[in-house]
């Protein structure tokens, strides 16, 4: 096993020798719209990622589920490609294509040889201005939706995280699943599938990132061919609202007969553009990001033996960002779990980490980043993502200072806001004994 480990990391290594190899060029294809790219030629695949900020948050009231059912339908067949024909056509050239929505984002991930890149631009180009949104397709698609929207009521991690969205984002558009409503999914019709890609389809609010064997000459030509359409003038705009959760310091509970119970917490968080930023990462990596060495593990499961794992993370939406985690325990021991995570807070809160927990973080997080850049796939998701957090490329050079600058005053500053008991809530769902103070749900 160890030589297997050697062998990985020298494999990684040689293909993504630390950050700095990480060279990432700006591609201008068309005015002033501009996509990223890491020319990497040991292989001759290519991984290239695209989004549009459209999401199933602008998603209408009453038609919930448009988003999520557009992207499911995009490969059911465009043209004059029928649904089967259109997924023989990828299957036999080895192209994946995928389309997807989050809250914010409408993803497509496109993953091919790199002989077969005309042929799978010219798929994705089929897919998001001819689909047929074939009746037989789109009924078939609705009934999937509406057969694991039904199984999300029956499934305990479903049912709480839904419960903790509608705590999380009461009045919001976050507080429903991506898939939709239930209620709403067969009042979707085509034209509300055709409208979603006529208005959210758009240059102004396109990213893209690419990884693998193509150079910018190359992206730069099938990006301007491709996608220079959907440079519209007449812009109609979905905008999700700002968020303003103002949390009351409760412990929620949806009873459930089972025999260990959820429990989940959530508060303010930070937002990615915040100069305490980095702080507040380092410090959830010490307090419960950091898996077997992170401070809620330690005294939660290790010493007390309550817990298999215990969490916590910072979580950002466009237009929320929270501070949450969660665990699982026996319904006795509900009460001692919520009681430890609180005190583990709160002395982060007051005294702050030590100096060797801050040194552990730093040097976790800045050695094993780079084992995230294993893979063409992984690089273009990166690369994504931090395009459209806003940062410039040069990002990746910076990184690895902006961890290492992280102070232990920093650390307290920044706990002191989010780790406030007055804004953190508790959501338990199960049949939890001895729990006092509660707010049924």
């Amino acid at each position: 096993m160890k030589k297997f480990f050697f062998i990985l990391v020298f494999f990684v290594l040689h293909n993504f020798s630390g950050l700095n190899a990480l060279d990432v060029k700006e591609v201008n294809y068309y005015k002033d719209k501009k996509a990223w790219l890491v020319n990497n030629n040991n292989l001759p695949i290519v991984a290239i990622k695209f989004a549009f900020k459209a999401g199933s948050g602008i998603d209408f009231k009453g038609k919930k589920g448009t988003a999520n059912l557009t992207a499911s339908l995009l490969d059911e067949g465009a043209g004059n490609y029928s649904a089967k024909e259109f997924k023989k056509v990828l299957a036999d050239n080895s192209i994946t294509l995928n389309f997807s929505v989050s809250h914010d984002n409408f993803y497509i991930d496109l993953y091919t040889l790199k002989e077969n890149l005309d042929l799978s631009f010219q798929l994705l180009d089929l897919a998001l201005t001819k689909p047929i949104f074939k009746l037989e397709e789109v009924n078939r698609i609705k009934g999937n939706i509406k057969l694991i929207l039904e199984e999300s009521y029956k499934d305990p991690d479903e049912i709480a995280s839904r419960i903790f969205r509608e705590v999380l984002f009461e009045g919001h558009p976050y507080k429903y699943d991506t898939l939709g409503v239930l209620e709403d999914i067969d009042k979707i019709e085509k034209q509300d599938l055709e409208l979603f890609l006529k208005t959210n389809l758009r240059l102004d609010n396109f990213y893209v990132a690419a990884s693998g064997d193509i150079n910018e000459t190359e992206l730069k030509k099938y990006l301007k061919k491709y996608f220079k359409k959907f440079d519209k003038k007449n812009k109609i705009t979905s905008n999700i609202p700002i968020h303003k959760k103002k949390i009351e310091p409760k412990i929620y509970l949806h009873k459930k007969d089972l025999r260990q119970s959820t429990i989940m917490f959530a508060g303010e968080g930070i937002s990615r553009n915040d100069p305490y930023f980095y702080p507040a990462y380092v410090m959830n990596y010490i307090l419960g990001g950091g898996g077997f060495f992170s401070k809620l593990t330690t005294e939660i499961r290790e010493k007390r033996g309550l817990v298999y794992s215990v969490y916590s993370y910072l979580y950002r939406y466009d237009k929320y960002n929270f501070f949450s985690g969660g665990a699982e325990t026996s319904n006795e021991n509900v009460d001692k779990v919520i009681k430890i995570i609180k005190e583990e807070i709160m002395k982060v809160k007051k005294e702050g980490v030590s100096e060797e927990e801050l040194k552990n973080a730093k040097n976790y997080l800045i050695n094993s980043y780079v084992l995230r850049l294993d893979s063409n796939k992984k690089v273009a998701s990166i690369l994504l993502n931090t395009q459209m957090d806003g940062l410039n490329t040069d990002f990746f050079e910076k990184r690895n200072d902006y961890i290492n600058s992280v102070s232990l005053k920093d650390i307290k500053k920044i706990a002191s806001k989010i780790l406030d008991e007055n804004q953190i809530f508790f959501l338990v769902i199960g049949e939890p004994s001895n729990l006092k103070n509660i707010s049924k749900i």
